[in-house]
């Protein structure tokens, strides 16, 4: 990737500054040929007038060698270096050039003549010059040409000429043009080189860590974090949810160790229970008129053993998907009571008090039974577990706002606020010494809110060390159901 980021800067950047380079060499020619066209057009129009200024002053109506030498002297103060200029008669033929003026012939020009259809072009234009690009015999490449007519009197027309060769314009100033634009482009290079370096760096060192801790979190360690100094926010953002992964599966491996250990000790526990009171059955250790006593409490333990294999496979069926609804009308205060009187004797060995089941609304939602049933039942035993002698039990149903609500608060030690966002964590225990909640197997709230999720209901919990803990469930009522 490094690799590749890297390449594919560099080669935008070289692209992009090749194609600015001819852009602008483009422009450049463009706007130096136009510039050029005007400065011999200027030329040929200075040279017309000193021409017209110098016959009209001395009445002169026809160039000849009577009066060359006065043409020559408006010849010298015009036009500029680097261009060549011409009188031409009206047949093409050249009067004055550089050279006559200079030498007083030129065997060059004396035999040469310009095209009449460039002439009658610089007519047609009159008394604006023609200026343009072409080519001429007696030059071995293009010309810039600009044309301008002259008339002395009606019978007497001549022509000023400014012509530059093309290459003489061309070539200095593109050469100039391209080197200065070559080592500032290098320059550019060098410095895109040196920040695509930097940035492809940059964007893959994270990349590279998080390749190094996949690997740790592939053979168990998850103790690896991405740090985000030093990158991009995207990557930052990556990394921050890259640890917040990290921390998950650190914590559901805990959790899994944890529930491995003690789902070994509660399978363990019961099974040799079981399989000692039986045996004692068996080879008559336990007298006859004990066995009911002990086959009670093999049943006891049996229906432990069931409670945790149910358990098991309502997690697997949530996870899959594959838990199935089947709806009803369910009565909500009835389920409650059901579910309270199943839990009475339990209740009344702890003396412990259950509060509000005279102010029960009645409520009626589309809902699974059994599976509603489950949710009230692993609620009211989770406050059953954690609620000390002579405590409280409180429990509330109400409709509010087309929701049926029920609260369930416990009094006695409250849950830890850093582990309240945790406890409906499949696995997670808040009580880990096993002390009071220690025939728990940290699924039940994990499958109380999967339960309410798949009916589009909510689950909230608030603790407090003083208050206890209350937890409140909102599921949408019947008539909201049906309409959604």
């Amino acid at each position: 990737m490094f690799r590749r980021f890297f390449s594919f800067t560099t080669v935008t950047v070289v692209f992009c500054i090749m194609v600015a380079c001819f852009s602008l060499l483009f422009f450049f020619v463009n706007f130096w040929r136009n510039d050029r066209l005007t400065r011999l057009s200027d030329d040929a129009l200075s040279l017309s007038r000193s021409v017209l200024s110098i016959c009209a002053v001395n009445g002169i109506t026809e160039i000849d060698g009577g009066n060359i030498e006065l043409i020559k002297n408006a010849y010298s103060a015009s036009g500029s270096p680097d261009a060549e200029m011409f009188i031409v008669s009206g047949d093409g033929k050249v009067i004055l050039c550089k050279e006559k003026v200079q030498s007083g012939s030129c065997i060059i020009h004396e035999r040469v003549a310009f095209p009449q259809e460039l002439l009658v072009g610089a007519e047609n234009v009159y008394p604006v010059t023609l200026s343009e690009q072409t080519e001429l015999d007696f030059y071995d490449e293009g010309v810039f040409l600009s044309v301008l007519s002259v008339h002395l009197s009606a019978e007497a027309q001549y022509y000023i000429i400014a012509v530059q060769d093309v290459s003489s314009a061309y070539i200095p100033y593109t050469t100039e043009f391209l080197r200065m634009f070559l080592l500032t482009s290098l320059f550019a290079v060098f410095v895109a080189f040196i920040g695509a370096l930097i940035s492809s760096y940059r964007m893959v060192a994270p990349l590279k860590k998080m390749t190094a801790a996949t690997k740790k979190y592939a053979e168990g360690d998850f103790s690896e974090r991405i740090k985000s100094a030093d990158t991009y926010s995207e990557l930052a953002e990556l990394g921050a949810s890259f640890n917040s992964m990290a921390e998950s599966l650190e914590r559901i491996d805990e959790s899994r160790s944890m529930f491995v250990a003690n789902t070994s000790h509660e399978l363990k526990t019961p099974m040799t229970i079981i399989s000692g009171f039986i045996d004692g059955i068996l080879d008559g250790t336990i007298p006859p008129e004990d066995e009911e006593k002990y086959l009670k409490i093999v049943s006891e333990e049996t229906k432990r053993l069931s409670r945790l294999v149910v358990a098991m496979l309502n997690i697997s069926k949530i996870e899959a998907g594959k838990l199935e609804l089947s709806l009803s009308d369910v009565r909500l205060d009835s389920l409650i009571l059901t579910t309270l009187l199943g839990f009475e004797k339990s209740l009344n060995d702890k003396h412990i008090e259950v509060l509000g089941l005279e102010s029960l609304e009645s409520v009626t939602v589309l809902a699974d039974e059994t599976l509603a049933g489950q949710i009230f039942f692993n609620l009211v035993d989770n406050a059953f577990k954690f609620t000390p002698e002579y405590g409280i039990i409180r429990v509330q149903l109400y409709e509010e706002r087309k929701n049926a609500v029920f609260k369930i608060k416990n009094t006695g030690k409250g849950i830890p606020e850093e582990e309240l966002s945790f406890i409906f964590d499949r696995f997670y225990k808040v009580d880990k010494s096993r002390g009071l909640d220690s025939k728990s197997f940290g699924i039940g709230l994990y499958i109380v809110k999967s339960i309410i999720e798949l009916h589009h209901g909510t689950i909230n919990v608030e603790s407090s060390a003083s208050d206890g803990t209350e937890f409140t469930v909102t599921l949408p009522i019947k008539r909201n159901a049906e309409e959604t």
